[in-house]
């Protein structure tokens, strides 16, 4: 779906693109932007392809037209351009129609940022959150920035630990799958298909491997063995209660399990993503989930765009998270992968890389 906002700044029409522009929403399109367009009152309008994906040739006859129509000595310019876009313009000659220099540009504040939670804001070395963390997480809220968890754990999980001592705006939990506002009340989610459930309760009743299901308002578990015990005492998670499945809705499975057993879901569940917490603790969740996905719900709900979120992790499945945002933040203690992946690097959770990560974006003092 294509969003388009415009304002007038300082004599600048800047215009916010979210979509692709294509024959399907090149109208919708060119209509968004005829009325600031006519409105005047600017000597320059500067496009902000941060969030624009692709655009066709029906998108470049829009930006032709408003170069024909639009006085020669203002500028017609574009910034925040990713390679693809980039690409089309240069191929089919419209860079000169819009003039773009792929190092400028347009300030773009934070409004809101996302942290997990183990190995990001809770160190298990210390089993506590540095005390740097808090403060910095104070100062940004006080700036009027957004704070927002974005965890695998669920919320009954989270009031056990000190991460709930801390004022959120909001709870992305399970993955993002169960998202909740600042009053933990649920305002989207993201369950697994119910023809892929049917295969994960028969996972769960066949009762070979410690396996737990996860609704909206509760979890529970097949049985509980040594591996179970020894996974959660490691990583501070509790123990689901034993029960049996009754229908709900699911929007998270967890199984203990080796490497052998692992391979072997990657393999079986065609709609559902894995991703691994531990060394014998996985998280399974619908391959249209995600925390991704979650800050997309959290974003829609609010009206925050893609330039306006920041993210922190440090785990493999805070990597579609850190790729999402428009700023993403691997914790120094991260795997390689979110590394690789990351807008940049801070220190480890030990060493004040909440603060440092703030600090370096200017966020924070």
């Amino acid at each position: 779906m294509l969003k388009v906002r415009s304002e007038l700044d300082n004599e600048i029409l800047k215009i916010y693109i979210d979509g692709r522009i294509d024959s399907n929403s090149f109208q919708q399109f060119a209509e968004q932007i005829k009325k600031p367009v006519e409105a005047g009152g600017y000597r320059k309008i500067v496009f902000d392809f941060a969030d624009l994906d692709y655009v066709s040739s029906a998108g470049l006859r829009v930006f032709l037209g408003l170069r024909r129509n639009t006085p020669k000595d203002i500028a017609i310019e574009a910034v925040n351009i990713n390679e693809t876009v980039r690409d089309v313009f240069e191929l089919t000659g419209f860079d000169d129609v819009v003039s773009i220099d792929p190092d400028v540009v347009l300030e773009s504040k934070t409004k809101v940022i996302f942290f997990d939670i183990d190995g990001t804001l809770f160190s298990h070395k210390t089993q506590s959150i540095p005390q740097s963390a808090i403060d910095a997480i104070s100062e940004v809220r006080k700036n009027g920035v957004l704070t927002v968890v974005c965890t695998g754990r669920d919320i009954r999980e989270l009031r056990k630990l000190p991460v709930y001592q801390i004022p959120f705006d909001g709870y992305l939990t399970l993955n993002g799958n169960v998202c909740l506002d600042e009053h933990e009340k649920m305002f989207a989610g993201i369950e697994i298909d119910q023809d892929e459930v049917e295969i994960l309760v028969r996972i769960f009743s066949a009762d070979k491997i410690p396996f737990v299901l996860v609704g909206e308002d509760k979890r529970y578990i097949n049985h509980v063995d040594d591996l179970v015990i020894d996974t959660q005492t490691s990583t501070n998670g509790t123990i689901p209660d034993i029960g049996e499945y009754r229908g709900e809705k699911i929007y998270q499975c967890l199984a203990f399990v080796q490497n052998k057993e692992r391979l072997m879901l990657d393999d079986l569940l065609d709609d559902c993503i894995i991703t691994s917490w531990n060394d014998t603790g996985i998280d399974i969740i619908s391959k249209h989930g995600g925390k991704a996905a979650g800050i997309q719900k959290f974003m829609d709900h609010y009206g925050f765009r893609l330039n306006e979120t920041m993210a922190f992790g440090d785990g493999q499945n805070d990597i579609d998270m850190i790729r999402f945002v428009g700023t993403g933040i691997s914790m120094g203690n991260g795997i390689d992968a979110l590394k690789k992946a990351a807008d940049y690097v801070t220190t480890d959770i030990d060493d004040d890389g909440i603060a440092n990560g703030l600090r370096h974006f200017g966020l924070i003092q």
